[in-house]
């Protein structure tokens, strides 16, 4: 689930977007997915994957992970695709808007600490909720650790190889099993814990400081933009269609420039 990678990464990540407000990457993010969802055009879409392609590299997020994320929707919307789709450009239509929606969902989530993504949804959400979402996130990362020793351990008590699936298989599932007996303790004593300590029904996030006001700015009207030409190329289509291999040519420009600095500072 490369779990761990994404907190490394979002937490410690230094570029321009991890400088920008969360509260600015979430606008962006409804207006990008917007302009997902506006166009039928594919060159438009390709336009809008360029753009998030763009904003990857110059955020010096890991490409592997960033797209293999990213990827896991394609395959869902591949199978749409083929089976609903009327003919290829529909269906190449279709696979462009899942990957896009699901990369700009991935960068925000790639460069915003998980407690600051919550921190806007806990205040419109009760407050169970919002605390649940929290100590959901820091039991993971407990939990993934104690399976991993549960295997390790399993492996070195009974010589568990993998030229016995059975065996591996039956071990996989006795650490499963002690994992969520484990997970019911975890969260009993967390829940003591916190009341011991007052906790009333409501855990409070501190607002991140604007480091970056002008970012913030920059970020929302790149992506106001990107929404604007998904509404002017739909409902303009029969006028517009025949210029849209224009659409692409800045945000392919923007990449390739990106990319080539990129490489020239490693």
């Amino acid at each position: 689930m490369h779990i761990g990678s994404v907190d490394e990464s979002a937490v410690l990540g230094r570029s321009w977007l991890h400088r920008a407000s969360p509260n600015a990457k979430l606008i962006a993010l409804a207006l990008m997915i917007g302009a997902v969802v506006v166009t039928w055009n594919v060159l438009v879409a390709l336009a809008l994957a360029l753009m998030l392609m763009t904003a990857v590299t110059t955020a010096n997020l890991k490409p592997r992970l960033a797209y293999g994320l990213a990827a896991y929707p394609a395959i869902f919307a591949l199978v749409f695709a083929l089976s609903s789709a009327p003919n290829a450009l529909s269906g190449t239509v279709i696979v462009l808007k899942a990957v896009v929606a699901a990369l700009a969902a991935v960068i925000v989530v790639l460069t915003t600490p998980y407690p600051q993504i919550f921190a806007p949804i806990q205040r419109i959400t009760p407050g169970v909720v919002g605390d649940a979402l929290l100590m959901t996130y820091r039991s993971t990362f407990i939990l993934l650790e104690k399976f991993a020793n549960l295997m390790r351990a399993v492996k070195l008590r009974s010589g568990l190889t993998a030229g016995h699936p059975i065996r591996a298989m039956r071990a996989t599932t006795r650490a499963l099993g002690g994992l969520l007996l484990y997970s019911f303790d975890l969260a009993q004593r967390d829940y003591d814990v916190m009341r011991l300590r007052g906790y009333q029904g409501h855990l409070r996030i501190g607002r991140q400081p604007r480091l970056s006001p002008r970012t913030d700015t920059a970020l929302v009207t790149g992506c106001l933009s990107a929404l604007a030409t998904s509404v002017l190329w739909r409902f303009e289509a029969f006028a517009l269609n025949p210029y849209s291999w224009i659409v692409p040519l800045v945000p392919l420009a923007a990449l390739l420039t990106a990319s080539a600095l990129r490489w020239r500072n490693q």
